[in-house]
């Protein structure tokens, strides 16, 4: 189903604060003040009552035989943070990896042979999370990391519960309201965040906490449960030896309801890759709850080399993925899972400030200004996926394109196919 047509000009877009002709009144200016200053003092009494340990320099290797990463929000942040453990894995084996991550994106570390404890930290309180980090503390992990930037006071506190006396981090710095206080430290970032990637932030982090070889990067990478690939892989060639296709390309109907491209424009889309392009075959994944719906949606437009494949759990979902060509997608944790496996994406993106996927190439689309994705017409994807196609086949794919769809020339942006 199409998105709801709602109020469009502000979905992406923070609440706007007041704009004042001569400058912000005095009473403003003074309450903005003391309300810094408040903060200022309760975050420091917070942190010596958590016993913060600081630190003020990079930690060798060889002092650290733990660390606790901390990743409890999206799915796809779950993926761009896998580096980092690879990188201490190959560095020092012998290191102990736990992850504390959520109902959303748990389901990636299924078959993580990197990460030796994980911690479900799903909760809707912090009464939730003083319960949960009580287990953690027993681990005493040397270090934590808190991958998740935003809400500085929330975070600071959760990560120097989940350990006795390690070391708590994030990428942060020095401010007035004073949430230096519930780190061990913040680390900078060396460029304005919108200039670097996710992963790129990430490592930054790892690099400035602890020491390690110069030039030592790793890429998202997954690891996917054995029997659930080959079962996978054997239903993928089963319909391709049917339908008679040498490859196919995955279409990702879900997303938040804001983000939703349609199922419409997704069945018209497969219409014109059966039409134009008879080498492939088109496999559509969703949430489970949205099966019938796509499978009704295939049946009615009567196409014969489209299908609904089954993704029961993230494992299948990666499967599907891996053995892909290229993958269209609305979803960011999607385009995150593909940038892991080094497939192209064309993507569907309210605005370019988006998180891009990883050095892949990409065809990203953007609505009007302002305007739902919904609103990106099937045209706009066709060709898209023109020129994308065009270069998988001559071996061409450079760069991470985005373009404004009523726009008459494209930007690109991003690095080259590494």
């Amino acid at each position: 189903m199409d998105a709801p047509k709602t109020e469009s000009k502000s979905i992406y877009m923070y609440r706007p604060k007041g704009v004042y002709l001569d400058g912000k009144p005095l009473h403003k200016r003074i309450g903005t003040r003391l309300e810094q200053i408040n903060k200022f003092i309760f975050l420091r009494l917070i942190g010596k009552l958590l016993r913060v340990h600081p630190l003020d320099r990079k930690l060798d290797l060889s002092e650290v035989s733990s660390v606790l990463f901390i990743r409890y929000d999206a799915f796809g942040d779950m993926i761009v943070t896998t580096p980092l453990w690879r990188i201490l894995k190959k560095l020092k084996p012998s290191i102990r990896i736990g992850v504390a991550g959520s109902i959303r994106n748990l389901g990636v570390l299924g078959s993580d042979t990197d990460v030796d404890i994980i911690y479900d930290y799903s909760a809707s309180s912090f009464k939730d999370f003083f319960r949960i980090t009580k287990k953690t503390r027993k681990e005493k992990w040397d270090l934590v990391i808190m991958c998740k930037f935003n809400q500085k006071t929330r975070g600071g506190i959760i990560s120097r519960l989940s350990t006795k006396d390690g070391y708590n981090v994030t990428v942060g710095t020095d401010n007035a309201i004073g949430h230096q206080a519930l780190f061990s430290r913040l680390i900078p970032l060396p460029k304005p965040q919108h200039e670097m990637q996710m992963t790129e932030q990430l490592q930054h982090l790892l690099r400035s906490v602890i020491e390690l070889p110069n030039g030592v990067t790793e890429r998202p990478s997954l690891m996917i449960n054995v029997e659930k690939e080959i079962i996978a892989k054997k239903k993928i060639n089963t319909i391709l030896l049917k339908d008679s296709s040498t490859e196919y390309l995955v279409i990702n109907t879900d997303a938040p309801e804001v983000r939703k491209w349609g199922v419409d424009k997704n069945i018209a889309l497969a219409q014109f890759i059966e039409s134009e392009f008879p080498a492939y075959s088109i496999f559509f994944v969703s949430m489970p709850g949205n099966r019938s719906d796509i499978e009704k949606a295939v049946s009615d437009a009567r196409l014969f080399r489209t299908h609904y494949f089954s993704t029961d759990d993230v494992q299948d979902l990666f499967s599907i993925i891996r053995y892909s060509s290229l993958v269209i997608t609305p979803d960011t944790g999607i385009a995150h899972l593909a940038s892991a496996e080094s497939k192209p994406i064309l993507g569907f993106y309210p605005e370019k400030s988006e998180w891009l996927p990883y050095r892949i190439p990409a065809y990203i689309i953007l609505p009007k200004y302002g305007e739902l994705i919904s609103t990106i017409p099937v045209e706009a994807a066709k060709n898209g996926l023109r020129i994308l196609i065009s270069e998988l086949q001559s071996g061409s794919l450079l760069l991470t394109r985005i373009v404004q769809w009523d726009a008459p020339s494209e930007i690109e942006y991003g690095a080259p196919h590494l």
